[in-house]
């Protein structure tokens, strides 16, 4: 109960909805095409080269969704939430977190006289998907530049990295998910 005291969502739900709403789509069209221009620049002006050009502007788009998701992440989803600075569960068992990792869920009944580590424990939570969240989008892009660095290549690779880039964009629904179904959680019991 001592370490749940001062944990608070103040806006996490608002910063992850900017970043993908704003910032990661200008951020990846812009450094796509500056990617694709470089390419050009890089390759050649040669219809058959697309696959290369754009495997640029990917990779570009890979490295500023990594380290543009990281700033972010740090400048806007760290505040937007308020941790102290141990975890919530550290001194509990291994089935004690798993009961209050169901109850955020929906998966257990909630004990009422548990909440307030319950819902620090959900704020935790929340704030490593929001981390999560904002840092995925570079694994697919990363996939399908080197899948389109295949191209034309090896077969055997290209699905590989169809295959991985689709895994990827899988991991971020079933990131978004989670953290909507633990914000519902942190909604429906904000007034206790």
């Amino acid at each position: 109960m001592k370490r749940a005291d001062g944990v608070e969502d103040v806006c996490l739900g608002r910063a992850v909805r900017s970043y993908y709403l704003r910032y990661f789509p200008v951020g990846f069209l812009a450094l796509l095409v500056l990617g694709i221009g470089g390419g050009i620049l890089l390759f050649g002006t040669t219809a058959a080269d697309w696959a290369n050009y754009l495997s640029v502007g990917l990779l570009l788009s890979t490295l500023g969704a990594f380290v543009g998701g990281l700033i972010y992440n740090a400048k806007k989803v760290a505040p937007a939430v308020r941790l102290n600075t141990l975890d919530v569960l550290f001194r509990l068992a291994e089935s004690e977190r798993k009961n209050i990792t169901a109850q955020i869920t929906g998966k257990a009944p909630l004990e009422r006289e548990h909440l307030p580590v319950v819902r620090a424990a959900g704020v935790q939570r929340l704030k490593g998907l929001a981390t999560q969240l904002i840092i995925m989008p570079a694994y697919p892009l990363m996939f399908a530049s080197q899948t389109l660095n295949w191209a034309g290549r090896d077969e055997m690779f290209v699905w590989i990295g169809v295959v991985a880039s689709g895994v990827g964009i899988i991991g971020i629904a079933l990131l978004f998910r989670d953290f909507r179904r633990t914000a519902r959680f942190l909604e429906a019991t904000a007034k206790g």
